[in-house]
């Protein structure tokens, strides 16, 4: 797959283009990105107007990995921590961008004295770098603070199997994997705002389900093995 800009906006054009089909009103007012320079500059050419943060949960889960060579318990009790701040500054009802800035120098100094000034320094370069991403979404009380746990669950299979089993796997077996996706992506609903909104592949190409639920539905269909 093409990860060039010039791709992703080919691509994110699609949507664009459906979503405008199906209403011509729509407008992209804010999304959030994993920061990944094409996907920037794609959205950027696409939704001139909208506004890009960068998700609070991603954060999260990125700060352990800063704190190179520290225990475990250390790193999930910084990132505890972490977690309060940010938690924190959601809840301000203003000045939540001055109060994230203000927190976050803070935090890199409280680092720094704790576990190493190495530590927070490279703590303090992350922030520098990922804190206007930030900000957009502190900015914006409408913009959400992560991306759906849906789509949270679909970036974890595709980056863990597909990417590190799929590919690098000495004993690789990609249709392993997509055997086992088809399942997921022909049986989730698609969400609210999506033209298809409740229903899931099969029903949209007018296949029938045994029950409303898609976890028991996943369960049922595939009890006996995937095919």
């Amino acid at each position: 797959m093409s990860q060039s800009a010039a791709a992703l906006t080919e691509s994110y054009g699609v949507f664009q283009r459906a979503a405008l089909k199906h209403k011509p009103s729509y407008r992209v007012q804010g999304a959030l990105t994993d920061g990944f320079d094409s996907t920037t500059r794609s959205l950027r050419t696409l939704f001139p107007g909208a506004r890009l943060g960068y998700g609070l949960r991603h954060a999260l889960n990125k700060l352990p990995s800063k704190l190179i060579g520290l225990s475990a318990p250390v790193r999930m009790g910084l990132r505890s921590q972490f977690h309060t701040l940010l938690y924190r500054c959601r809840q301000r009802r203003s000045l939540r961008v001055v109060a994230l800035g203000q927190r976050l120098r803070h935090f890199a100094a409280h680092i720094a004295t704790a576990v190493g000034q190495e530590h927070g320094e490279r703590v303090r370069h992350w922030f520098q770098d990922k804190k206007a991403g930030w900000y957009a979404v502190l900015a914006d009380p409408k913009m959400p603070a992560s991306s759906t746990l849906l789509d949270q669950a679909h970036n974890a299979i595709d980056r863990k199997l597909f990417m590190m089993k799929g590919f690098h796997h000495p004993g690789e077996r990609q249709e392993a994997f997509l055997t086992g996706l088809a399942p997921l992506d022909n049986l989730i609903p698609y969400q609210r705002r999506a033209l298809n909104a409740g229903q899931c592949g099969v029903e949209v190409e007018g296949g029938r389900l045994p029950t409303p639920d898609w976890m028991l539905n996943l369960q049922i269909l595939t009890s006996g093995g995937f095919r």
